[in-house]
């Protein structure tokens, strides 16, 4: 037979088993590691978008957590996976911070991933107190600060974690003396412990605690105030030009995934977040729902990098 017939028909065989395997996809369960112990934001939305997935995709979304190292284990261990559409991250903006954080990253979120799409975004973070603090005000609070014998801490998920770089944007802007206490994950059960007396958290992790009268909002710093609590102030009605428009909840594969499955992925979450309950989960948190495509996403992070150099700048982070 003709070597170019032998050629082309091995071509078309490759293709045709090329497309019977995307065909198949997925054909056994996804894992989405998530960079946070279980009850936090990004576990909450992550453990609901993966429910929806499942029953989409016919195949189970397992969730796993890998808290720790404000989210560079999960990172690392995700940028080291097939890139075979099986392994995603699950991450909020602090892959970003890791990157700025680090001398040496382990790791860079546009050449180590391929940005799937942007879940949605926290417009902005609950300023929360523990309600042994004497003060009924972000203004209290910051004067309170300046004047305890015994400092007010606040808790973050680490060093150079999105929490952390706004307790220090507070400090360098208004003069306050909070004392930074890092964690491996959301420091929800050490405020409430008073282990920290200040804590700045998405809404629907604390709405309970609140409710419950465990913990107290003095203001949120997104650019105007949340419809969840419309009597709560903003911080830039407090301090003139404060907002901190906090946190957004992404996808990621590892470097290299085709994009045939970047787009599916793409497609299955911006459906799946358009589902009522994923939406209204969202939007009572204060998110605002997105999924945009993944050239968008990737020219969002860029923003984000440079944005986040000069948040370390302000708050005084020296990478080490």
């Amino acid at each position: 037979m003709n070597i170019r017939i032998l050629t082309a028909l091995g071509l078309c065989a490759c293709i045709a088993a090329a497309g019977a395997a995307e065909q198949k996809y997925p054909d056994r369960p996804i894992r989405m590691v998530v960079p946070q112990t279980p009850g936090g934001s990004m576990d909450t939305n992550g453990r609901a978008l993966a429910d929806i997935l499942s029953r989409e995709l016919g195949q189970n979304v397992v969730i796993d957590n890998r808290g720790g190292a404000n989210g560079i284990i999960a990172g690392e261990m995700v940028a080291h996976s097939l890139p075979d559409g099986y392994t995603l991250l699950y991450s909020s903006n602090s892959i970003i911070n890791n990157q700025l954080v680090k001398a040496k990253p382990t790791f860079d979120v546009l050449r180590d991933f391929e940005p799937v799409t942007n879940v949605g975004k926290l417009p902005g973070y609950l300023v929360l107190i523990n309600p042994q603090v004497q003060a009924q005000s972000l203004k209290e609070l910051i004067e309170l600060s300046k004047t305890v014998r015994d400092p007010l801490r606040y808790g973050s998920g680490g060093i150079g974690n999105a929490q952390h770089l706004l307790g220090e944007l507070f400090n360098a802007r208004t003069g306050s003396k909070f004392v930074h206490i890092p964690y491996k994950g959301l420091p929800i059960t050490p405020l409430l412990a008073n282990e920290v007396q200040i804590a700045f958290a998405a809404p629907t992790t604390v709405l309970q605690h609140i409710k419950g009268g465990r913990l107290r909002a003095l203001a949120i710093t997104s650019p105007k105030r949340w419809s969840g609590m419309p009597d709560l102030p903003t911080t830039s009605e407090i301090i003139p030009g404060f907002v901190y428009e906090a946190a957004w909840h992404g996808i990621f594969a590892p470097a290299k995934t085709p994009r045939a499955l970047l787009l599916r992925w793409q497609a299955e979450v911006a459906k799946a977040i358009r589902v009522p309950k994923m939406r209204e989960l969202l939007e009572n948190g204060g998110y605002v729902p997105v999924g945009d495509m993944p050239e968008e996403f990737r020219k969002f992070l860029e923003g984000e990098l440079k944005q986040g150099r000069e948040y370390m700048r302000i708050a005084k982070v020296v990478p080490e």
